[in-house]
């Protein structure tokens, strides 16, 4: 896939995946770098390019099947890995989508370029597939197949919970997008040959409760859930519980 600089530069996440194998390989005990740093060094990875969870246009976020007139990588920006905190904007937009169409606020879906009566008939899976494809267009990067799979996996997570507020619905996919982009750059080194048994596993695990611990922490609310607002939220979540990873509780 070639993205070991992805979000940074060439080389920008090697000692980042480096320690995380380390943690992988000592199961998290006998290690000569504490947790807590190794946590450090993965939010300064996955917050570079945006530290502080800039406002992204929402006609910018749009894939080109909405008819934004993006550029080759579909999502306004030149082809590439691009921010998380610009992915989490992204993604925040498909989930106000599917919102917006289980209470009927049509208006949100004409600023997506979607046309509300081609949806009616989809739910579940389908209906959120169908979400993913038209607000965000194929994926053009590996850190954009990730994106969309955590979307997938949050959509699962709050299949059975009935009413969960759209702010943390976005927190959990904060969350996924998190770790799903660091699993990216685990997936080309090549210390995963060497990783043996459940310690990838007990990794992902422990880095995944990590994520959504400091997430939840800085999750606030959602005040007038317009398409703009709800993207802004998304990016400065991601962006503020990325400056806190590495910090004890």
């Amino acid at each position: 896939m070639g993205t070991s600089g992805a979000f940074g530069g060439s080389g920008a996440w090697s000692s980042t995946v480096d320690s995380l194998y380390d943690s992988a390989e000592s199961n998290g005990s006998n290690s000569s770098t504490p947790f807590a740093t190794v946590m450090l060094s993965l939010g300064k990875s996955l917050s570079r390019g945006d530290k502080r969870g800039r406002s992204y246009s929402v006609s910018d976020l749009l894939g080109r099947s909405a008819g934004s007139g993006a550029s080759s990588s579909g999502d306004g920006r030149d082809r590439g890995p691009a921010p998380l905190a610009r992915q989490a904007a992204r993604g925040s937009l498909v989930l106000d989508a599917l919102a917006s169409i289980q209470i009927g606020e049509v208006p949100h879906l004409v600023e997506y370029g979607l046309d509300f009566s081609s949806l009616k008939g989809l739910t579940g899976r389908e209906l959120f597939t169908k979400l993913i494809n038209l607000v965000l267009g194929p994926a053009s990067h590996p850190e954009d197949a990730a994106m969309q799979h955590a979307l997938v996996a949050t959509m699962r997570m709050g299949a059975d919970e009935g009413d969960v507020p759209l702010s943390e619905t976005i927190g959990r996919f904060v969350t996924e997008l998190a770790w799903r982009s660091t699993a990216v750059q685990l997936s080309t080194s090549d210390r995963r040959l060497n990783v043996l048994g459940n310690a990838l596993a007990d990794l992902e695990q422990r880095v995944r409760t990590y994520i959504g611990g400091k997430v939840r922490q800085v999750t606030g609310q959602l005040v007038d859930a317009t398409p703009q607002n709800v993207a802004d939220f998304a990016s400065k979540l991601a962006a503020k519980a990325l400056r806190v990873f590495g910090k004890e509780d």
